[in-house]
């Protein structure tokens, strides 16, 4: 009986300590608002406003939202505690198109109880008219611009065929703002951080304008591909998907000098400007800059051929281009299409030096796309037919047989026979013809460099560190890019040696790497260390970057006795900045002793000082970035073997270390 009490009396006590449910205590009743804002306002200026807020219950949140119709385009919320007036303001936005109006203003308060107050006010709001605009060219003064009609604007003067400009407003409202106009990838925008690429055709007195409301611009060069307009990619690019049919001629019209001076591409058309492929869908681009048209077969207006869909053929590799050579290798975005000359004969035409680098080192492959997947390999040619080249039967790719070259001024033709189907493809490849091919006479310490292609000399030249690096027969050095780590300050900083200095008339750029005796490029033990992966880049990130060749690797510069070094700027995937080296946010990358495979980086590799906060190594043995570098920073990477015994392309003792640092 005394155990029974006893639990009765514990349960009750246990019973009294349990907490209570909660009681939210809510109500319909929001608080009081007076509110106090702008009835009209400009587009681009501020919406001020102040709410006085009072309620017995405490204080929430105001919320204040301005739509256009329904649309939020501007909101804000202020935390309230305590009863009083609450100020603040909203940016309108400056948008193209639209008209004078009423936007609504609407603002919500509320307590901790719940309780919310909603109201609405009507706001003008009217686009604002600029005193002027300013002309600003990337190069040279600034220009006023007058207002010349309701939100148009504009100035003549002599100008350029092409003038690259932002557009500037005056100040126009009581903060003193100003809009800056540039160009965006669909065309002129508020903000835009690429100059608007206006472009007459031809230099001489003409307007250039701008409309404040639709954000049109002029003069932009119009031209049109069989009355097709083009789209302008930017001011040296423009593009027209259009039917074409074999045999007829392609009107191209819009520019005033003309096409005259244009290179045909001799697979697309005829000298007259007929069209030499099959009947269909492709994409012109015409490319002001080379004097150039490039054709692709497509399906519509925006995508690609593919052999399944449009019975399209690629060609993707590495030392190809079209009109010149691409600088990088093996970049899908740099697919070639063939041409379909005829049904299921589909064709491809070089010249050495020109459009196919010269040498013995083919290596290219034709692809059922513009990118990676279906692709013609060695196994896949019922034949190949030519007594040049030959389809590697483990990569796949069109190598030159033994013994072979290209050569400087020959006419090469790929022709790819799929009559009997694509499982009895037929290739072959011939060269056809020869051409002359001018050269310059440029020399390097006195070393006259062979012309490899229309812009790329090279040549073997003995060089001291410290000695000053003479080239003669280019006028214009002072503009060029040289590897700041074989050449400092005009002189040779890379350690005694036998190196090929290799220049690149068309971008601008010199470049070099070490050989030894026999004129092959130098394995660790003679002086060479080579690096390959994504990240890194010899000298420009966009389409640059290293990859996993095999042979050809970058090659470091040795700096003195088992040290090299590169030394580069942080920039994005997509930057063409000569320079750009070390991308800012993604590295995988290794060190190979020779050039291609073979012996490679240490696993535990010594990673030095701070550059364990920039550098880590994976299980793989690849150096992976570390963070974020900082975009448009210069940073150095070392890599020290001085305390290691090295026997040709090995380590037979010690670890290499690595430094990375911010200069």
């Amino acid at each position: 009986m005394k155990k029974y009490l006893y639990m009765m009396m514990a349960a009750a006590a246990l019973a009294a300590c349990q907490p209570k449910e909660p009681a939210f205590l809510t109500t319909d009743k929001g608080p009081q608002q007076t509110i106090t804002c702008d009835a009209a306002t400009l587009m681009g200026s501020d919406f001020l406003f102040s709410v006085d807020l009072q309620d017995p219950i405490a204080l929430s949140t105001l919320k204040v939202q301005l739509k256009f119709d329904d649309t939020v385009v501007a909101d804000t919320t202020i935390r309230t505690k305590t009863n009083g007036t609450y100020a603040g303001r909203l940016l309108v936005p400056f948008y193209k198109d639209i008209p004078d109006g009423v936007a609504t203003a609407v603002f919500t308060s509320q307590n901790i109880q719940f309780g919310v107050t909603t109201e609405e006010k009507d706001v003008h709001v009217t686009r604002p008219e600029f005193e002027y605009l300013l002309l600003k060219p990337v190069v040279g003064g600034e220009y006023r611009m007058e207002k010349t009609g309701e939100f148009t604007y504009a100035v003549s003067g002599d100008f350029d065929a092409s003038v690259d400009a932002f557009i500037e407003t005056a100040p126009f409202d009581a903060a003193g703002r100003k809009f800056s106009f540039g160009y965006g990838a669909t065309g002129v925008d508020l903000g835009g951080t690429t100059p608007i690429p206006f472009s007459n055709g031809v230099a001489g007195n003409y307007e250039i304008s701008f409309n404040t409301r639709t954000w049109e611009a002029a003069p932009f060069v119009k031209l049109t591909v069989n009355g097709t307009e083009a789209v302008m990619i930017d001011k040296q690019n423009y593009a027209a998907v259009v039917n074409l049919r074999k045999g007829e001629a392609i009107v191209i019209e819009g520019y005033a000098p003309g096409f005259d001076d244009f290179t045909l591409d001799p697979d697309w058309f005829t000298e007259d400007f007929k069209f030499n492929a099959v009947d269909g869908l492709y994409k012109v681009t015409i490319q002001m800059g080379n004097k150039f048209f490039l054709v692709e077969k497509m399906i519509s207006a925006d995508a690609y051929a593919t052999l399944t869909n449009g019975n399209a053929v690629w060609l993707i590799g590495d030392g190809y281009g079209k009109p010149g050579i691409f600088s990088a290798s093996w970049n899908t975005g740099l697919g070639l299409c063939l041409a379909e000359v005829e049904p299921n004969i589909h064709q491809i035409t070089f010249v050495g030096g020109t459009s196919l680098k010269t040498g013995t080192n083919l290596n290219v492959k034709l692809f059922h796309q513009k990118g990676w997947g279906g692709e013609f390999g060695g196994g896949s040619y019922a034949s190949v037919v030519s007594d040049l080249a030959y389809a590697g039967e483990s990569d796949g790719n069109i190598h030159l047989l033994e013994g072979q070259s290209i050569e400087m001024g020959g006419i090469y033709r790929f022709t790819l026979d799929l009559t009997g189907g694509v499982s009895a493809a037929v290739l072959k490849v011939e060269k056809v013809g020869q051409q002359e091919v001018e050269s310059d006479k440029i020399t390097v310490n006195g070393v006259e460099l062979e012309m490899l292609s229309a812009n790329e000399y090279a040549g073997q030249v003995s060089l001291k560190k410290g000695d000053a690096l003479s080239v003669k027969g280019i006028d214009d050095l002072a503009s060029w890019w040289f590897d700041p780590d074989f050449v400092a300050g005009g002189k040779w900083n890379a350690v005694d040696g036998d190196y090929v200095v290799t220049l690149d008339k068309g971008i601008k750029v010199g470049r070099a790497y070490r050989v030894n005796g026999a004129g092959a490029r130098a394995n660790l033990a003679e002086g060479g260390l080579y690096v390959q992966g994504w990240g890194i880049a010899p000298y420009m990130m966009d389409g640059g970057q290293v990859g996993w060749p095999g042979a050809g690797g970058y090659q470091l510069a040795q700096v003195s006795e088992g040290v090299f070094q590169m030394t580069g700027k942080a920039v994005g995937e997509k930057d063409s900045t000569i320079g750009g080296r070390w991308r800012i946010d993604y590295a995988n990358f290794k060190f190979f002793f020779q050039d291609g495979w073979g012996g490679e980086s240490s696993k535990e590799i010594v990673i030095d000082g701070n550059a364990a906060e920039h550098m880590s190594q994976g299980s793989d043995g690849n150096l992976n970035l570390v963070g974020t570098l900082e975009e448009g920073a210069t940073y150095r990477m070392t890599v020290d073997f001085t305390g290691c015994t090295i026997d040709g392309n090995a380590i037979t003792a010690g670890k290499e270390k690595i430094t990375f640092e911010k200069l």
